[in-house]
């Protein structure tokens, strides 16, 4: 049985894109109501992440094949391969903002990746291959688990940001910077805590952990510095990170970080520079021109108090004593602005945010009533948002995973139901793709979308229009 297909919706309120959004919804919710009844949905989805290059070259292997140069914006599915070469640095997130980070000489496979009903992960599993992997891990609810796996070690997640060395003699070391690890290896099991480290031996043989000790061959260790600073008195999914290309003595390389302050001020813009042991500039032109620019040793952090809004250039400039073969720098950038509605489009910068009751307000589609939309709580990357409605008497509901890639958005349907059925997200992807006329996986909202995050349940959505 098949209910009749909606009409379409008729905008309400301001703007296409809050349009956009809310008929986004409003298809989740109906899907239910025009897919054939029947087949019971699978208790989770399948998901993929999405590669980002930040120093050439990484390559992907798609299900067993052969790799390939691959470039940022990729799709790595589970099956898939990622690896570095002897420069590259490069980085997969998941949509719920997960993300782990490769060093150079590095590759890693994803054995898994799936998310639950309600949009929260269920379990993703790594295997790190070779080399060094920074995993930072989003909050974990229920029996949720994440696990990399290096030779005969497997580390699993209780924290949330934890790197794994897996070098070419099969020992692996792993580092916890914050949380709680439990390490498991031939030998039996530890359990870090925040600040340690352990070693396990090629053959799966784990030693005595200690504290975290110095490498002057980990590019990481000075990056958590750096993302540690700007975490501090900024809002949790705001932060974008950038790391550079080889850089030498007497050269600059720019970054861009879009932020549409809000006009009542109350808001900072904060980055902090990591680099090795030279001497490096951190230099901020603010939108209005006004610059600010800093020495000394790393991390470098520069705050900027009610900035104006619009684009901000950082530049990193090379002083002296940096290795004649260059070194990357690593940028860390967040702000701090409120959790509110907004519709700002100021100096090139774009922040548009809703609560539930924003996007339940926008939909206006004939025979659809009692509609209520939810934004599940905080999240640093991608947004869960669930709701319910009847349609011509008959209750529906559904979940979507929403996340940004490449400058778009993707829709994930995770739950669709209808007379209390469940029906398969798959079927509600189909619903989804034929009503917008898009790909759900690549959605333009008519500008660069750069971050989305939900912030005490209110979706944010920034970018530039350029």
């Amino acid at each position: 049985m098949a209910a009749r297909t909606p009409a379409t919706p008729k905008r309400k309120g301001r703007g296409g894109l809050r349009i956009l959004i809310a008929l986004v919804v409003v298809i989740v919710l109906v899907a239910a109501g025009i897919v054939t009844l029947g087949v019971i949905a699978s208790a989770d989805t399948t998901v993929g992440a999405v590669l980002t290059t930040f120093v050439p070259d990484a390559s992907v292997a798609h299900s067993g094949g052969s790799f390939s140069s691959a470039a940022s914006g990729t799709f790595v599915q589970p099956g898939d391969s990622v690896k570095t070469d002897a420069k590259g640095r490069a980085q997969i997130q998941f949509p719920d903002g997960t993300i782990t980070r490769l060093a150079n000489n590095t590759q890693i496979a994803i054995n898994s990746s799936h998310f639950a009903k309600d949009g929260h992960v269920h379990d993703i599993s790594v295997t790190d291959k070779l080399g060094r992997t920074l995993n930072s891990v989003q909050k974990l609810v229920g029996g949720a688990t994440f696990q990399v796996v290096g030779n005969t070690t497997t580390a699993s997640v209780r924290g949330t940001l934890f790197e794994v060395l897996v070098n070419g003699d099969g020992t692996v070391v792993i580092k916890l910077f914050i949380g709680g690890l439990d390490v498991d290896g031939k030998s039996g099991h530890v359990h870090l805590t925040e600040g340690q480290q352990v070693t396990v031996d090629a053959n799966g043989n784990i030693g005595a952990p200690g504290p975290i000790t110095p490498d002057p061959n980990d590019p990481f260790g000075q990056e958590v510095a750096a993302m540690q600073q700007v975490e501090t008195q900024t809002t949790p999914g705001t932060e974008q990170d950038f790391t550079g290309g080889l850089l030498h003595n007497g050269q600059v390389q720019q970054f861009t970080y879009a932020f549409a302050a809000p006009s009542a001020g109350g808001s900072d813009f904060k980055a902090a520079l990591a680099y090795p042991g030279s001497l490096m500039e951190l230099r901020i032109t603010d939108p209005a021109n006004h610059v600010y620019t800093k020495t000394g040793p790393s991390p470098i952090v520069i705050t900027i108090p009610d900035p104006p809004g619009g684009i901000f250039k950082l530049d990193v400039i090379g002083v002296s004593g940096l290795d004649p073969n260059g070194e990357v720098p690593f940028l860390s950038v967040a702000t701090l602005e409120p959790c509110a509605t907004a519709n700002i489009e100021l100096n090139g910068a774009v922040r548009h945010s809703w609560t539930g009751s924003d996007l339940a307000g926008a939909i206006n589609v004939s025979g659809l009533s009692n509609v209520k939309i939810n934004i599940v709580g905080d999240t640093t990357g991608g947004a869960i948002i669930d709701g319910s409605a009847t349609y011509n008497g008959i209750g529906l509901a559904g979940t979507l995973l929403l996340y940004a890639h490449s400058g778009n958005i993707g829709v994930i349907p995770l739950a669709a139901s209808a007379f209390g059925f469940s029906i398969p997200p798959q079927q509600a992807g189909q619903q989804i793709a034929s009503a917008l006329g898009q790909d759900p996986s690549n959605i333009s909202l008519g500008f660069h979308v750069e971050r989305l995050f939900t912030c005490q349940n209110v979706l944010m959505i920034e970018g530039r229009t350029a």
